[in-house]
């Protein structure tokens, strides 16, 4: 039977788990596989209203934003997961194709901010050192 900690008034499984916001079926895809890997438990959203939802029901252990999506940005999902009483505190880091946008990630607060293209297994050794730094060690992460 796998431990249970409660979070926010919820019973949850020990796993970390991350949520993987991108329009990007194929990102999610690959993310997903190497965070997999490292015993880290996928949520997905492919658009920004459905990622800030999950976020939001979920509370997730860190965000992984696309910036650019339709409708919502990950800009934006950031801005509400900051002022919402329940997720405020849930870490964010942005993947994005445009180099200017890291200036306004770092202002919002994100904790990385990984340009695209990038390497699955790095961003997925990112976070799991961010997430907890002494079990990454002992992956030979």
């Amino acid at each position: 039977m796998p431990d249970v900690l409660k979070r926010g008034g919820r019973k949850r499984t020990a796993a970390l788990r991350v949520l993987l916001v991108d329009n990007d079926a194929a990102t999610r895809m690959l993310c997903s596989v190497n965070l997999g890997l490292l015993g880290i438990e996928v949520l997905e959203a492919e658009d920004g209203a459905e990622g800030f939802e999950l976020a939001r029901r979920e509370r997730p252990d860190l965000v992984v934003l696309d910036v650019s999506m339709p409708g919502l940005s990950g800009l934006e999902v950031a801005e509400l997961l900051r002022g919402h009483r329940w997720t405020r505190n849930i870490p964010f880091m942005f993947l994005s194709g445009e180099a200017d946008d890291d200036a306004r990630a770092r202002v919002l607060g994100a904790f990385a901010y990984v340009a695209k293209p990038f390497d699955p297994i790095v961003l997925a050794e990112l976070i799991a050192r961010t997430l907890d730094p002494s079990r990454a060690q002992a992956v030979g992460v």
